[in-house]
């Protein structure tokens, strides 16, 4: 047993994060969806103004509720945190920017770029970190559990999240089923990255 112990050591755990994320998702799926609309939604509407600070929110509420022993989502949290209103923007701007040129550039790059910064939106949340410190800080996990697995979960991440916008006519719907699942996913992997 102490063998298998130090072998887990400093890896990620995928399967554990779908676990924690699916006990989560099973027990709230109503909240989750009508925070991920009110995500989406209010993001369009004020055109994309506070997506930034929405998308922190969100990221909040999961870390919140992945935290409660009852691992219930508290709606409220996702709108806590505008006193970060423009670390969250030009974190958002930033990361958005840079990833969507790496896509640009024949993927890989994007998804490189994506998979060091995985973390940025929570260590700027959770630890209260500047706009920089968060993207060095996300890049620093990825490399000490390894760029592979954090590569994995990037491409979980990006699926789930992105799934629906493919399909014609039913997207949104499944994107707002989905999405959410993506995000717990993420936030368990961030956990498991501050945990060791």
């Amino acid at each position: 047993m102490e063998e298998k112990k130090a072998v887990m050591v400093g890896s990620l755990d995928i399967g554990k994060c779908f676990n924690e994320a699916l006990e989560v998702y099973k027990k709230n799926i109503l909240i989750l969806v009508l925070a991920t609309f009110l995500l989406q939604a209010i993001s369009i509407f004020s055109l994309l103004v506070l997506a930034g600070v929405l998308s922190g929110g969100y990221f909040w509420m999961m870390l919140g509720a992945m935290r409660r022993e009852n691992k219930k989502v508290e709606l409220g949290d996702m709108f806590r945190l505008f006193n970060k209103f423009f670390p969250l923007m030009g974190l958002l701007i930033i990361e958005s920017v840079l990833v969507f040129l790496g896509f640009f550039l024949l993927v890989i790059p994007g998804i490189l770029l994506a998979t060091m910064w995985l973390y940025a939106f929570f260590i700027m949340i959770d630890r209260n970190e500047g706009v920089f410190s968060s993207l060095k800080g996300s890049w620093a996990m990825v490399r000490r559990k390894g760029l592979i697995a954090n590569l994995l979960v990037c491409i979980i991440y990006l699926i789930l999240a992105g799934v629906g916008g493919w399909i014609p006519g039913v997207g949104w719907i499944i994107t707002l089923l989905i999405m959410p699942l993506g995000g717990l996913v993420l936030t368990s992997a961030y956990l498991q990255q501050i945990k060791d």
